[in-house]
This record gives structure tokens, sequence and C-alpha cells, in this order.
């Protein structure tokens, strides 16, 4: 049998890996919205008992305060390195990697991905848009960490 002249196969689309595939925008946002929801109602405890312990002893105000400060910034990179997962990307199946090999992220990594969350939402959120043009769906955090969001196998 043969094939009809001017028929191709369609493309096959790579992704980074055998078997899998780039995190969707869709499931990076929704983990991103739980991540805040989650980051938001963990800050407003630490800073109420941070406001409790002020009231009976500063010091220990200070240090409860100082523990939501230091919760808010280290809270991505510190799942982003220990299992490449928060726990709004845990629920949507999807993790984050090392894009030249796709190993875990190491605390450098990390730290510069959340630098670059800051730079894609500088100028319009074009740096999060970004995901919607490139072709392994990487925003500028990811390029400027060298990391790439990908499906998380099944456990």
């Amino acid at each position: 049998m043969t094939t009809p002249i001017g028929w191709t196969a369609p493309e096959v689309e790579e992704g980074p890996a055998p078997g899998v595939g780039f995190g969707s925008p869709g499931s990076r946002l929704v983990a991103y919205v739980v991540d805040g929801i989650v980051q938001f109602g963990l800050s407003i405890v630490l800073f109420l008992v941070g406001t409790v312990l002020l009231v009976i002893f500063a010091p220990l105000g200070i240090l409860a305060y100082l523990a939501g400060v230091a919760f808010l910034f280290l809270y991505f990179p510190y799942f982003w390195q220990k299992t490449g997962q928060t726990p709004g990307m845990k629920m949507m199946g999807i993790k984050v990697v090392r894009d030249r090999d796709g190993g875990p992220v190491t605390w450098g990594a990390a730290l510069l991905r959340l630098l670059g969350y800051y730079v894609s939402g500088a100028v319009f959120y074009i740096g999060y848009i970004w995901i919607f043009i490139d072709k392994r769906k990487r925003g500028w955090h990811d390029l400027i960490a060298g990391t790439i969001v990908v499906e998380a196998p099944k456990a």
C-alpha cells in the first residue's frame, strides 16, 4: 500500500525526555495559586503568634516575626531543592528539575529561580507569559535558573 502524495505524518512534539512531558501552563498556575494560599495562611499564623509573643516577651516576638519573613522567602526554594515539588506542584503532578539533565535543583538554582519570579513579574508579567512562547514551556525564572517544569512520574 502506498501513501497518498503530499501526505506527511504530523510532527511529534518532543518532550524533555522519553515518556516525560512538559508541565502545562494551567497546572503551573493552579500550583502557584495553591502555594500562595498555603504561604498566606501559614504566614498569618506566624505573624499572629509573633504579635502575641511580642506582648508577652519582646525578643520571642521578634524571633517569630523573623521566622515569618524567612518562611516567606524560603518556602519555594526549600521545596524546589528538597523534592522538586511544592505542595501545590505535588497536587498538580508537576516537578521542577535542572534543564540540562533532569537532575535535582540545587539551593543556588532554587534561589535564582525565586529571584527569577520577581524578574518575571516585574514588567507586565511577560516572564510568565513567556511560558506560552517558549517551545520547552520555560518562563524567564526557568531560563535564569536553568530549570524546567515537567510532569512528575506517577508513584
